[in-house]
């Protein structure tokens, strides 16, 4: 492993926990979020105690590996070089470049001497006919850009900036792996390294798959919904907003480009819950940012402007990582930021703001979670530094600390 390469321990544990397991490993997530690098990883990993023919390593973004031919030839490629002795692991990166990659994996899959790993960067990878061909077969790991210890570890790991310095870089740059190393260097062109990315998945996992000829009105939604992050929105609302600006687009529309936009991991949705009923609500979903990099190269915002949606946008993501599920809660007339549900799950309930320095600021904070009469854990996060007082059994942590695990 080269030195200055991060661990991503979390999702290293997962695929040393599979390993060997008759299970089709499939990792999604953004583009440049790390997939391809974790793979690697993991392959020089095996090859410590495998012999190098027990281990395939293909890119699909490679022309080499595109000129081998189609899914068959692939296949027939792939199964004459395996060892006929011990297990083979077989890596197939960006796998949905290829025509029927379905059949190639769900062929290698049906050998018991194959080990598989799969990595996607857009939904496609988990709709459709591979579902319906593997339902049961496979474990989906989602892979985010850098947490914040990531983070810290990669591109800031030095003295010479404060904790607070290296959230406020970590919730406006955002931490995309290669954008982050390229910062500490030169923050221009790690903004042009973002936007060419942001740039791509949009052509060529949107534009492209799904034939948008309006591509103004597409980038005017996409726009949008960066502006928003952490407001209620509704593919209804946007479109009004929009035709008050003399942008026509219908809510149907509307709706599709949000969810190519999910697709392809550039966005999450978070659907509201109402505690007390405990069911999920159909209307006003907000969108997270998988990095929130990109809102800041769309639409030039200041590193000042907006610091508590970007903080609630990284305790999401956070939440992400650490749970099952997460959901905006409902309580009464009173909206919770965040309702975790554990692997196990049980709940939890979380408030963000960026200071709540004032008392007037304290007290609307604090009053959703207040209004939650079950005993579950509850939590006020912020960027203040106090000593984590607890107020009606809500504890109020330092959001560094929380995001450091």
């Amino acid at each position: 492993m080269q030195k200055n390469m991060i661990a991503r321990k979390p999702y290293m544990d997962t695929l040393r926990v599979l390993k060997d397991e008759h299970v089709i490993k499939i990792v999604t997530g953004l583009r440049r979020a790390g997939k391809s690098t974790l793979l690697e990883m993991f392959a020089d990993e095996i090859s410590q105690a495998a012999t190098p023919g027990q281990i395939q390593f293909l890119n699909f973004e490679d022309p080499d590996t595109l000129e081998i031919g189609q899914w068959k030839q692939v296949y027939d490629y792939i199964a004459g070089r395996l060892a006929t002795a011990g297990m083979n692991y077989i890596f197939l990166d960006e796998v949905q470049n290829l025509e029927h990659f379905e059949r190639l994996v769900d062929g290698l899959f049906i050998k018991t001497n194959v080990d598989l790993y799969v990595t996607g960067s857009n939904a496609r990878l988990l709709s459709g006919e591979l579902a319906t061909l593997l339902t049961g077969r496979y474990i989906e790991i989602s892979i985010l850009p850098f947490s914040f210890d990531e983070y810290k570890s990669a591109a800031w790991n030095s003295p010479n900036f404060t904790k607070d310095e290296i959230l406020a870089n970590f919730i406006f740059h955002g931490s995309i792996p290669q954008v982050a190393s390229l910062a500490q260097k030169d923050q221009g062109q790690a903004d042009a390294l973002l936007n060419g990315i942001i740039n791509t998945i949009i052509e060529k996992d949107i534009f492209v798959r799904h034939g948008i000829n309006n591509k103004a009105a597409f980038y005017k939604v996409l726009d949008f919904v960066l502006d928003s992050v952490g407001s209620n929105v509704s593919p209804r609302s946007i479109a009004d907003t929009l035709r008050a600006n003399d942008i026509i687009v219908d809510k149907q529309t509307v709706g599709n480009y949000l969810r190519y936009l999910t697709e392809a991991f550039i966005l999450y949705k978070a659907s509201r819950y109402d505690v007390k009923g405990r069911c999920l609500l159909q209307t006003l979903d907000k969108y997270y940012l998988a990095d929130p990099g990109f809102r800041k190269v769309r639409l030039g915002k200041a590193a000042n402007t907006d610091r508590g949606h970007l903080l609630e946008n990284a305790v999401y993501l956070e939440l992400r990582r650490r749970n099952s599920h997460v959901y905006i809660g409902k309580v009464r007339d009173k909206e919770v930021d965040f309702v975790a549900v554990d692997r196990l799950g049980y709940a939890s309930y979380y408030q963000v703001a960026y200071t709540v320095a004032d008392e007037t600021t304290l007290e609307r904070e604090l009053a959703p979670l207040k209004a939650i009469k079950d005993s579950n854990a509850k939590y006020l996060l912020s960027a203040d530094w106090d000593t984590n007082p607890v107020y009606n059994g809500i504890r109020k942590l330092n959001a560094i600390d929380w995001l450091s695990g």
